[in-house]
């Protein structure tokens, strides 16, 4: 179902391949939750039974599904629904001149078939009220290579904040804007983690050439004497060479490292990071995949974790991927206060 959804959002465009590709998900997602709801009346069920009750089916029955299906409606509404999350970093060691500075973090916004202009613009007003110092996007910016791209390109191309705009690819940048083709064949690339072609006639290059921002791929830049390092370890080649970026980094300046998904982390801490910023996850997007990733991911699947001295932050993201409706967590920009301790 989501395969078959999800080539109707790359292979083709307009109201019809959304209309799909969205219904697609919708039942993935409803379907999970009456399975849930089957099981646990199942449960309640059993429990009446070894207890003797006369309780008739319909007394649990329809409170238990009527609960799974106000679960998907409000799962609805919260994909729609973008917040802000503040975390206070810590700048002793950094140039006097960052304290203070506001950084507004963003990722996975997947922007295509499914997601347009209409969330760009939310995500674009959302960030220029928070007056941010630097912006950074964390990567899946898009997601296929349909969708009402030059919309959408033009409202990004908005973003603008006096220490510019940093970006690093995510996977579904890396190969879903590199070749077009079936998910299937897409999906199979991406987990023998294949090298993908970069060219200019990609549609990854065409979102390159459109945007004032600067990418970062297992390379850096410095902004007054702090290094923002990036990361693009999709590829096995690009994996090793993003590991051998880190051990040969100069960190004797503050360094802020981008990397699109929770990883690498120890080679980060390793090489004297200050702060990881990354997304990927999506916070575990519904429910119960949000209690497996946090026991998977040792609770780095969101929020602010430490590793050796190292601070990581994990945002849910910004946007709408496979998992819609939105049943766990929630869509977010974080704004990152740079200030001293007292």
């Amino acid at each position: 179902m989501l395969i078959f959804g999800r080539d109707a959002a790359f292979l083709k465009e307009g109201k019809a391949a959304r209309t799909v590709y969205r219904l697609s998900m919708l039942s993935f997602v409803l379907i999970l939750n009456l399975f849930m709801a089957s099981v646990i009346h199942l449960l309640i069920r059993g429990i009446i039974a070894l207890g003797s009750w006369n309780v008739a089916g319909s007394v649990t029955l329809v409170p238990v599904f009527s609960a799974a299906l106000l679960i998907v409606a409000a799962g609805i509404l919260n994909a729609r629904n973008l917040r802000v999350r503040r975390i206070v970093f810590d700048t002793s060691v950094f140039p006097e001149t960052w304290r203070n500075r506001r950084i507004v973090f963003f990722s996975d916004t997947h922007y295509g078939t499914l997601n347009g202009p209409g969330m760009a613009e939310i995500l674009v007003r959302k960030i220029e009220s928070l007056n941010p110092d630097l912006i950074i996007c964390g990567g899946d910016l898009f997601d296929g290579p349909k969708g009402m791209f030059d919309a959408t390109l033009d409202i990004l191309t908005r973003l603008q904040a006096p220490l510019g705009v940093l970006a690093v690819l995510g996977n579904h940048d890396y190969y879903y804007l590199s070749r077009p083709g079936s998910s299937r064949n897409l999906l199979k690339r991406q987990r023998n983690r294949e090298e993908m072609p970069m060219g200019e006639e990609t549609c990854l290059a065409t979102v390159k050439r459109a945007l004032p921002w600067r990418f970062l791929e297992n390379e850096s830049i410095t902004i007054d004497n702090v290094i923002f390092a990036g990361l693009r370890p999709f590829s096995i080649k690009d994996e090793k060479m993003a590991v051998k970026f880190l051990s040969g980094l100069d960190t004797e300046k503050p360094t802020i490292l981008i990397n699109h998904k929770p990883q690498q982390i120890e080679e980060a801490a390793k090489a004297g990071i200050r702060l990881q910023l990354s997304g990927h996850t999506h916070g575990g997007p519904v429910f119960p995949m949000n209690i497996i990733m946090k026991r998977m991911l040792k609770g780095r699947h969101f929020g602010t974790s430490q590793q050796d001295g190292m601070i990581l932050d994990t945002s849910s993201g910004s946007g709408i991927s496979l998992w819609y409706p939105r049943t766990a967590g929630r869509h977010e920009v974080v704004v990152v206060e740079m200030s001293k301790k007292s």
